[in-house]
């Protein structure tokens, strides 16, 4: 590609955006400090997009302000700015590809994890040899910045990334059914206009303010959450449970199953190691439940420490294999836990059939059928503290 022969853009249009979005980013960060005190993994991934796309912000102007400048200083912010701006662009993919993953199933695959491996990796790689080569991108000799051939693949990268997470979401809802829901759009759309537009048009600076309306999105989409949402687990809560119910009856969907899950002796372990412990068992305990049910339904904290989970599946099979990997999920955590008591749960499961089932029934059922696992618990396990 030829090199410009001088700067083609309007440096006040490129500072006025990236203020904007340093302006907005700051603000969604003060207005969530709340939320980032819990260093949960979700949250963690957005501070980190919040981070990234807060520096992309600032460097953004910086690199274009010293474009076409003389001297050696100018020509090291031109190159160091431009490839951090690549960098931190690749970043926030792989991490909106992994919070995606956490907040709809818990966990990415082993096959996921590659693909952002191989991505990323690929990208720094391609990156470092531009120090040498000028595949991305070139610094002239009179220090504008040029785009090279290898530029669009660095972009498609993003996009590959992108459209990675919006088949993690419609895998997901073909997985739970309705039980899934999660505006995606209100993150892909502005990066996916932002980088199309500034790809296409240099000069054009919208890169990172778009990534910050894009998080704006989905922290005002996680905050209408919360009223669906546990305040000490994070999974949801009773209310949601009623409206995925009143859902499923009042549209007569395909049934599903229900189990109910409640811990065996949870009483003892508040009374014994306090209320401290008692809540560490729980999150513990919600984020195996979770773990293992993925993306093919939710799990619902119901009340203290009962459980229960909805599966969009009517096949008994399937119902009766999750039953078996969170019971072996338990016995797993309480050899490597270190904890001061032992996990252990009783469950019961009922199928739901929209055409002959109610809500009152369907409760009525799993938790007649936990209570009788429970007792058989209980009845093998006479040594066993009762308190529950």
């Amino acid at each position: 590609m030829m090199e410009n022969v001088s700067p083609s853009f309007d440096l006040s249009l490129v500072g006025m955006s990236n203020l904007l979005g340093v302006l907005l980013l700051v603000v969604l960060f003060l207005g969530n400090m709340w939320r980032f005190k819990d260093r949960s993994p979700e949250n963690i991934s957005l501070i980190l997009m919040m981070v990234l796309s807060f520096t992309c912000c600032i460097v953004d102007p910086l690199v274009y302000a010293v474009d076409g400048k003389p001297g050696l200083l100018c020509r090291i912010i031109v190159f160091a700015g431009n490839s951090w701006l690549f960098i931190a662009q690749i970043t926030t993919a792989v991490v909106w590809v992994y919070f995606t993953g956490l907040h709809l199933g818990g966990s990415l695959s082993k096959n996921q994890k590659t693909l952002l491996a191989v991505v990323f990796w690929g990208a720094m790689a391609l990156l470092a040899l531009n120090v040498f080569v000028p595949l991305v991108f070139e610094v002239g000799p009179n220090n504008v910045y040029s785009r090279k051939t290898f530029f669009f693949v660095l972009a498609g990268l993003n996009y590959v990334l992108l459209l990675d997470s919006i088949w993690i979401y419609l895998n997901s809802r073909s997985r739970g059914g309705s039980l899934v829901f999660f505006p995606l759009w209100l993150f892909a759309l502005p990066v996916f206009i932002g980088g199309i537009v500034q790809s296409l048009f240099y000069g054009f600076s919208l890169n990172a303010v778009c990534q910050a309306i894009a998080v704006a999105g989905i922290l005002g989409c996680l905050q209408n959450e919360m009223i669906y949402r546990d305040s000490l687990t994070g999974l949801y809560n009773r209310r949601y449970l009623d409206k995925r119910l009143k859902y499923y009856f009042g549209r007569r969907k395909k049934g599903m199953f229900g189990i109910m899950l409640d811990l065996n002796s949870f009483k003892a372990i508040n009374d014994k190691n306090g209320h401290a412990v008692g809540d560490r068992a729980l999150n513990n305990a919600a984020r195996i439940f979770r773990t293992v049910v993925g993306d093919m339904g939710v799990v619902i904290r119901y009340a203290g420490d009962e459980f229960i989970i909805l599966l969009n599946t009517v096949d008994e099979r399937i119902v009766s294999c999750r039953m078996l990997e969170i019971r072996q999920a338990l016995e797993k955590y309480n050899e490597v836990s270190g904890e001061p008591y032992k996990l252990a749960v009783s469950m019961g499961s009922y199928k739901l059939e929209v055409s002959s089932s109610c809500f009152e029934e369907f409760i009525n059922e799993i938790d007649k059928r936990m209570y009788e696992d429970k007792r058989d618990f209980y009845r093998n396990n006479e040594g066993v503290d009762r308190r529950k």
